[in-house]
């Protein structure tokens, strides 16, 4: 199950950076919070299971938001380093979730 939210959200992430923007429907809000909740998704997605594994995955989804945004510039559409940031915050705040409820649920065993 990990595994498949992982992949799952992995092509979520990559059709919805990688496609060019005037190819895009247009969603409320503004670009950092669309950052920040994608990969949060992304990394919620991929959270149950073991937690080496999701540490692992969490690793790759920010290392990925930093190609993509290598990449973006040759598929019209624009890299920012505050957008590869804010898909960072996006995964850590999942994975400080998981820790936290991963610490209650040991403490009240």
């Amino acid at each position: 199950m990990q595994s498949l939210g992982f992949c799952l959200g992995f092509l979520i992430i990559s059709f919805a950076t990688l496609l060019p923007a005037d190819e895009l429907p247009p969603v409320p809000g503004g670009d950092k919070l669309h950052h920040i909740v994608g990969f949060g998704g992304w990394a919620l997605l991929s959270c149950f299971g073991p937690f080496r594994r999701f540490l692992a995955y969490a690793m790759f989804m920010i290392l990925w938001g930093g190609i993509i945004e290598l990449i973006q510039p040759y598929v019209n559409r624009y890299g920012e380093w505050l957008d590869f940031f804010a898909d960072g915050v996006g995964v850590v705040l999942v994975l400080a979730i998981t820790l936290l409820i991963k610490s209650l649920k040991k403490n009240t065993l």
